[in-house]
């Protein structure tokens, strides 16, 4: 287990005295060059299809993204093998970014996305939802890189934040009706 997994499952536990009952999310990250490749796994106790709902619903994106002010279709197919979308995103210290993705779905288990256009210089990933004991293993798995000169500890650090929010918080509202 490296030092940083091993962090943040105890920072996650210590924040949380219920964390027993609480996604703990595993996080890897790596810097390459100015881009960050990051992965995140953890078990939630709902269903992938609950999970899935959440995650490919764009109004509900905001409530369990950090700093995700908006997100809005802008074009997709009949058949929802895919979306483009405006994500509109305010992070701490950093200006307001707008980004540009497509998403392509590949239900009822995963989707990828990728930047089309905005104010990154790459942001792309992909989310893997599979069953397990009645339960659902998430992977989400992605390369960011700012278009924006930011220092590598402050990129890190909001990375390091915002993840383990984003798997609570998609966590409390897979538990909510």
């Amino acid at each position: 287990m490296t030092f940083l997994r091993f962090f943040c499952l105890i920072l996650c536990a210590s924040i949380h005295p219920a964390a027993q009952a609480q996604v703990l999310p595993v996080i890897d990250v790596l810097e390459e060059g100015t881009a960050w490749r990051v992965r995140v796994e953890a078990t939630f106790a709902a269903p992938a299809q609950q999970i899935w709902s959440v995650l490919t619903d764009c109004s509900r994106a905001p409530a369990f993204v950090p700093h995700l002010e908006s997100c809005r279709i802008l074009g997709k197919d009949q058949a929802a093998r895919w979306d483009v979308r405006e994500n509109i995103v305010n992070p701490p210290l950093l200006p307001r970014m707008r980004t540009i993705v497509r998403s392509d779905y590949r239900p009822p288990l995963s989707f990828t996305y990728k930047l089309v256009s905005g104010d990154m210089r790459r942001s792309e990933g992909a989310w893997t939802l599979t069953p397990q004991n009645g339960g659902t293993r998430v992977v989400y798995v992605a390369l960011i890189e700012p278009s924006l000169p930011a220092p590598g500890f402050l990129v890190a650090n909001a990375i390091k934040a915002d993840l383990p929010e984003m798997f609570r918080s998609l966590d409390a509202l897979t538990k909510t009706p």
